[in-house]
């Protein structure tokens, strides 16, 4: 499932629950390309030495992330505003990766933060 929050939503808000939720909460800040994408989702989520830096990588990557205690993983890709006005395509790129592994998965969430 996918959440799209906006930047007058309360999104300190949100986590908070999500982590009362017991979940897994790991933010990604969004950047401003392609690159400092790919490289904003590998610092964060701490990402596998394999991790090729393209979006099969980042996909492949995704559906393999787990956590440690086996909660639910829930993935706040943050700000994004910048990155959907300057490279629309990476963007639109990136919500059908994260759709796509929300979707298989029923360990994962994802929101998406446009501030």
């Amino acid at each position: 499932m996918t959440t799209f929050l906006g930047r007058y939503d309360e999104v300190d808000d949100h986590i908070i629950s999500l982590v009362a939720h017991g979940a897994d909460v790991r933010v990604v800040r969004a950047g401003r390309d392609k690159i400092s994408v790919l490289d904003g989702f590998a610092s964060a989520l701490d990402l596998p030495t394999w991790f090729g830096r393209n979006w099969d990588a980042l996909l492949d990557a995704l559906r393999e992330l787990s956590t440690d205690e086996r909660r639910r993983l829930e993935l706040v890709w943050d700000q994004t505003h910048e990155l959907r006005e300057a490279a629309p395509e990476t963007y639109a790129t990136v919500i059908d990766i994260l759709e796509q592994v929300a979707d298989e998965r029923d360990d994962l969430g994802v929101t998406v933060v446009d501030r």
